[in-house]
């Protein structure tokens, strides 16, 4: 836990009454973060208090330049998490507490609760989409206005890829991951299509309230392909929730919502549709079924990998196909 001290300083530089502090318990052992409420101005927030992580080069630098992007989103009225600025006007704050230096941000308190999406839910898919759209559509105009930008490249990143070497056990899937990756590489990076991307915007990074999302967490931002931003997301909503409260299978519905609301919000070409499934299989790739809840061995995963199958019984090639049909109806 954080120290009564460090709570203070804390305290005195975003300008709130400590005895307002209430800290938040978290039930996985791997979750480092220390998270605390306050209230200020009649308002309630979030405090972050974020440890060092070998994960990241240069976790401060970073972490204000993914708070950077935040706050620009939501000063264009994207539905993101407001983040709320120290009294010396920083987006990002360091805390030394017992020789360890947090990173500390703080965003207001949101409603509603994360893990709410349900697969059946056509609205709830499509405001998913339209809310990625608005920010992507937002991110064509992002110039930083920090000295650090986000990475430069998804191949620069820290996780992308990261489990690739791992598949070299598997010389036919290590194989395909090469090909994967070096066909991602060589695609065009337009305005339209390449700028600073969620990264991870699966169901647990947004809030949902009542038909409401709200994005948070902007710690893998990264410079990428907008349709890999949304092929991520496609492919959480289909391993998370395929059927709905009746039990029917809702694979389609999901992506077409989806597509609808994402295309009510910002445009995507033909060209850059085709690329979904290539982009799905890249985050299939770095993915480890027996540690990320894909529903399958890793014999199956191997299987689907190789005959481009996304779950049991769903070719890749469909998704083009389903959003092509929608678009023409």
């Amino acid at each position: 836990m954080i120290s009564q001290t460090a709570l203070e300083f804390a305290a005195e530089n975003y300008g709130f009454d400590p005895a307002t502090l209430e800290r938040i318990p978290r039930d996985s052992g791997k979750v480092m973060n220390e998270v605390y409420t306050f209230s200020k101005d009649g308002r309630k927030y979030l405090l972050k208090f974020e440890p060092p992580s070998a994960e990241h080069k240069h976790p401060v630098r970073e972490t204000s330049a993914a708070m950077d992007f935040n706050h620009y989103l939501y000063e264009r009225r994207v539905s993101v998490a407001a983040p709320l600025k120290s009294n010396d006007g920083e987006l990002v704050n360091i805390t030394i507490d017992s020789n360890v230096v947090y990173i500390t941000t703080a965003f207001a308190c949101l409603n509603g609760r994360t893990w709410g999406y349900d697969g059946g839910s056509a609205k709830l898919s499509f405001t998913w989409g339209r809310v990625m759209g608005d920010m992507h559509r937002a991110a064509k105009d992002y110039v930083p206005s920090n000295d650090y930008d986000v990475q430069k490249d998804i191949f620069d990143g820290y996780y992308w890829g990261s489990f690739f070497g791992a598949l070299k056990t598997y010389p036919g899937v290590y194989k395909i991951a090469q090909e994967v990756q070096n066909e991602i590489a060589a695609l065009p990076r337009d305005r339209d299509a390449f700028g600073v991307i969620h990264g991870d915007l699966h169901q647990g990074n947004f809030f949902v309230d009542s038909d409401n999302i709200t994005i948070i967490d902007f710690g893998d931002s990264i410079y990428g392909w907008y349709a890999l931003d949304i092929a991520i997301s496609l492919c959480h909503a289909l391993w998370w929730s395929r059927r709905d409260g009746a039990g029917h299978d809702c694979t389609s519905s999901i992506i077409e919502n989806f597509m609808s609301g994402y295309l009510s919000a910002n445009s995507l070409s033909a060209y850059w549709i085709s690329k979904l499934p290539l982009f799905m299989k890249y985050r299939h790739l770095c993915m480890d079924p027996e540690k990320n809840g894909l529903g399958c061995d890793r014999e199956r995963w191997i299987y689907n990998i190789e005959n481009d199958i996304l779950f049991d019984g769903f070719e890749l090639k469909r998704v083009p196909q389903i959003i092509t049909m929608e678009s023409s109806t």
